[in-house]
Formats: C-alpha cells, sequence, structure tokens
C-alpha cells in the first residue's frame, strides 16, 4: 500500500507542476516555442504563394488530378456494360446478324445463337474463344416480364449454361457441377417483376434487366459424327417470354417480335467526353446494388450518376481535362493488365482464382470483360494465363521454339465429367492460324504420346517437331503469343495457392 499511496503521490505533484504558472523570470528567460508538425501533416499545407495565380493554378491542377484518377475508376466500372451493350446492339441489327451468322453464336434478342462447330482461326469470334466447347447465346431483356430457358438432360459430357447480368458478372449456373447435368424449366427474372411463374419454373432472380447467357457444350474431338450430336443437344435449348410459355415454336413464330423499348445507349464520335456520355447512358439504366453502390459517392464529383445523364457543360475545364486524359489512360492500363491476370506464379503463370467472381474489384471485371467477355465462376473453370516463359522472357512466334513438359502426376486434376486444355493465341486473342487446324492440346487430344515414364511434353513452335508431330501445338509465324491452361471442374487441388504450383511448369526456351 505505500508504494502504491508514494506512487500516486508523486504522479499528482507532476501534475500541479505541470499546470502551475511560470514565474515571471521564467516567461521571459524561454520565449514560447511552436510545436514541431510532423512530417506527414507537413506534406497538406494549403498551397500559400504571394501571386495568387500560381495558387490557382496549383488548386486546378489538383482538381484535374483527382479527376483524372476518379475518370479512371469510372471507365474501368463501365468496361463490362459497355462489352454487353455491344453483343445487344449485334442481337438487335438483322443486317449484322445476317453478316456473322457463321462467325457467331448469335441471334435476335430472346432468341439462341448457336455456333455450329467448335472455333478456329476463321471463327474471329472475340474474347479469346475456346476450342474445347462449342457455343451457344441467349440475349434477353427482363424489363417487360421475364424469360423462361429450357434446358435438356445431359449425362454424357460436360456442359454449363452460365448467365451473368448487365456487368457480367455471374448470377447463376445450370449443367454438370450446378445441377448434376440434370435440366428443366429456369425463369430469367428482373428485380422489379412481381407475379406468379408456372409450377415446375425455377426461379433466378437477376440484379438488373439485361440478362446475356453462355452455353458451352464439350466436344471432345474434332470428328463431324462428335460436332454432329452437339448440334443436335443444342437443338433442345429452347428460350421464351413468360406470356408465351406454353406455345409451341410455330406457335410462336407466328407472333410478331418483342419490342424493346429501351433508351439509346451509344458512344458518338465527336461529342466532348462521349465516353462518359455512353456510361451514364448505361449506368441509368443498370443501377448498381449492394456494395457496388458505394462507388456512385465518387462518381458523382465528376457529374456521373444513375438517376441524372452527364452533363459535360457542368463541370470546370479542370475536370474536364482529367477526365479526357483518364480514357487513352484506361485503355492502357487494361492492355497491361490482360497480360497479368490474377497473380503471376513462381514459373510465370498468371494464377487467377476470382473468375467472374469479381465482387468490387473493378479492375478484375475490366479486364475479364475485354479479354474474355464471359469469365467462368472459379468452381466452374479456372484459367491460368502466360505471355512469358520461365525467364520471363515474352513468348515469341518464328524461329522461337519451347517446351512444356509435366512430370507424372503433374497434369491438373478435375472433377467427374471436367478436363484440362491448353490453348494458343496470338496478340488479338484469337486462334492462330495453322497448317494442321490445331489450336489446343487437352485431356482427349486423339494420338497425344505420353513418355515412358508417364510425363507428357508439348512442343511449341511454328515448324513441326520431327517425331513429336502427335504434341505439337503450332505457334505463329511472328509476334508474341499467349497460352491459356483451362480446367473445366477443378479440384479442390487445382484452386489452392498452396498446391496449385505443381500443376503449372515454366515454359522452356530450347533455342
Amino acid at each position: 500500500m505505500k508504494i502504491k499511496h508514494s506512487l500516486i503521490y508523486s504522479a499528482l505533484v507532476a501534475a500541479i507542476a505541470m499546470t502551475s504558472p511560470a514565474s515571471a523570470n521564467e516567461a521571459t528567460s524561454a520565449p514560447l516555442k511552436a510545436a514541431p508538425t510532423h512530417p506527414i501533416l507537413s506534406l497538406f499545407r494549403v498551397n500559400n504563394h504571394e501571386f495568387q495565380g500560381i495558387i490557382k493554378d496549383a488548386d486546378a491542377k489538383a482538381k484535374e488530378e483527382w479527376a483524372y484518377a476518379t475518370g479512371i475508376q469510372a471507365f474501368m466500372f463501365a468496361i463490362p456494360m459497355v462489352m454487353m451493350d455491344i453483343q445487344r446492339d449485334i442481337r438487335m441489327n438483322p443486317a449484322v446478324l445476317a453478316r456473322i451468322k457463321h462467325t457467331c453464336p448469335c441471334a435476335a434478342p430472346g432468341e439462341w445463337g448457336h455456333y455450329s462447330g467448335l472455333a478456329t482461326a476463321k471463327s474471329k469470334m472475340p474474347y479469346t474463344p475456346n476450342p474445347d466447347t462449342v457455343y451457344s447465346g441467349l440475349y434477353a431483356n427482363l424489363a417487360q416480364e421475364p424469360y423462361i430457358i429450357k434446358v435438356p438432360d445431359i449425362d454424357d459430357r460436360y456442359f454449363s449454361l452460365q448467365i451473368a447480368d448487365a456487368y457480367l458478372v455471374n448470377q447463376h449456373y445450370v449443367g454438370t457441377r450446378a445441377t448434376q447435368g440434370k435440366g428443366g424449366y429456369f425463369a430469367l427474372i428482373g428485380p422489379d417483376w412481381q407475379g406468379q411463374l408456372p409450377d415446375g419454373v425455377t426461379a433466378m432472380r437477376m440484379p438488373n434487366n439485361s440478362a446475356i447467357v453462355a452455353l458451352r457444350i464439350a466436344s471432345y474431338s474434332n470428328a463431324e459424327a462428335e460436332v454432329a450430336e452437339v448440334r443436335e443437344l443444342q437443338q433442345l435449348f429452347d428460350a421464351m417470354p413468360l406470356s408465351q410459355f406454353g406455345m409451341s415454336k410455330a406457335q410462336r413464330a407466328a407472333l410478331p417480335p418483342v419490342a424493346l423499348n429501351l433508351a439509346e445507349t451509344q458512344m458518338k464520335q465527336g461529342q466532348a467526353l462521349a465516353f462518359y456520355r455512353y456510361f451514364s447512358q448505361l449506368l441509368m439504366e443498370n443501377p448498381p446494388v449492394g456494395d457496388n453502390r458505394a462507388i456512385l459517392n465518387t462518381f458523382n464529383q465528376i457529374g456521373l450518376s444513375d438517376t441524372t445523364p452527364f452533363d459535360p457543360s457542368k463541370l470546370d475545364e479542370a475536370t474536364k481535362r482529367g477526365l479526357a486524359r483518364a480514357v487513352n489512360a484506361s485503355i492502357d492500363i487494361v492492355k497491361w493488365k490482360v497480360k497479368f491476370r490474377g497473380t503471376q506464379s513462381q514459373n510465370k503463370w498468371n494464377v487467377d482464382f476470382v473468375g467472374g467472381d469479381y465482387g468490387t474489384d473493378y479492375l478484375a471485371r475490366a479486364e475479364g470483360a475485354i479479354q474474355g467477355l464471359f469469365v467462368h465462376s472459379p468452381e466452374e473453370a479456372v484459367y491460368f494465363h502466360t505471355y512469358s516463359d520461365v525467364n520471363n522472357d515474352l513468348l515469341q512466334g518464328g524461329k522461337h521454339e519451347y517446351r512444356l513438359h509435366f512430370d507424372k502426376g503433374q497434369l491438373p486434376t478435375s472433377f467427374d465429367g471436367g478436363f484440362w486444355s491448353i490453348t494458343l493465341y496470338g496478340d488479338d486473342y484469337q486462334l492462330v492460324d495453322n497448317a494442321i487446324d490445331r489450336y489446343a492440346i487437352r485431356k482427349s487430344t486423339e494420338g497425344l504420346q505420353y513418355n515412358d515414364d508417364g510425363s507428357l511434353t508439348l512442343y511449341l513452335q511454328s515448324t513441326p517437331p520431327e517425331g513429336h508431330e502427335s504434341n505439337w501445338l503450332p505457334t505463329p509465324q511472328q509476334g508474341i503469343f499467349r497460352l491459356n491452361m483451362r480446367v473445366y471442374l477443378p479440384t479442390d487441388e487445382v484452386r489452392a495457392w498452396d498446391s496449385v504450383e505443381q500443376f503449372l511448369p515454366g515454359v522452356i526456351p530450347t533455342n
């Protein structure tokens, strides 16, 4: 107790000494000093200069930089909607549809468009098409009523029905994994619709009134008989508005097309800050929901809102300059990001475990929209890609030759119905034209030769590797290229950081 009382006494004495007024002598002999400013705080002193013009210039430059930074964020936020709108415009233009019907799984809104075979270099489909599955596509506008999709049971091959919203964020799946290959009737429902669905129809609520659907059905070889089986399956899929449910295809065909009363969404060249006007149109059509609304507080500062049109006349010149600069910078950022999606592995593969489940990662969402349009959720498929060899040098066609060697047990594993595939793309995200029409090597590639020890070596070069043609993946005659490794229905080991490295050997240059 004595010790405790002593401590309290000492503290009181010290406090009294600190609060007692100084003597007159002390006051005159020791002038007061300003407390030192923390180095970080000193960075933010208000601009001060004897010439006010210099202060105003500095403030305007700061405002321009803020608009520039915010404009980049707005660009990344908007790009997925732009990609969706491009796809919708294609489907709403009969002349364009007629011209591209052989190269695109496209049809009028509310109708299935089917591609007739596996993608090739001649297909020129956008967004890194895979040569493993046959594509079908559907766009449905849900503003007036739900759309119902009919899906058959498919139990003898991989398939997935991927349903994304206006921001190309995955919302629902049907398929080998999601419904164990079982089909049925599924209603895509907009956010405002209230009503009763027919018995036996599964509701799938969407956060906005645009639903864009990708159907992939695996074809395990390029043989015509195999692809013909897939084409037969494609014809078993159907789609109709709720008001036409129960009608035959012939009855529906006799009805006038469903009119889409959509506000104009178009980027008009020559308009000041045209991209932001376009973004504003799409933003008002597709208001963000949930956590994605928070960023609107920032966008409001550059004139962007989901309730009122963008009006650049209300912005000062500094803000306009910043926004104009942001567009070009954003394009460069996306060009960089597509090379380095996700996180780089030890052997220079880019590993992405986010896929199409972006959350609020708007840079990843923008990159995914540009590079792949539809990006699978990681439980459906994972993507590993690289532009680099094991030395981190860019992969080059022409005279450059490479090997990709998998030790026994190193090939990526998948659940029942899944498989791995390695595809080669040029710098335009397209499959590379070559003499043997081979664009990928996958688990089911006919004639694939394994080594005596159970390992697998792939040969990446522009000319045939003598004696190893069965394992040859042709590279372009010149320019950089990219490898994509897809694993459909990946096991947990393939989707975990502590085990994925074992499935990602480096690309070895050999000359």
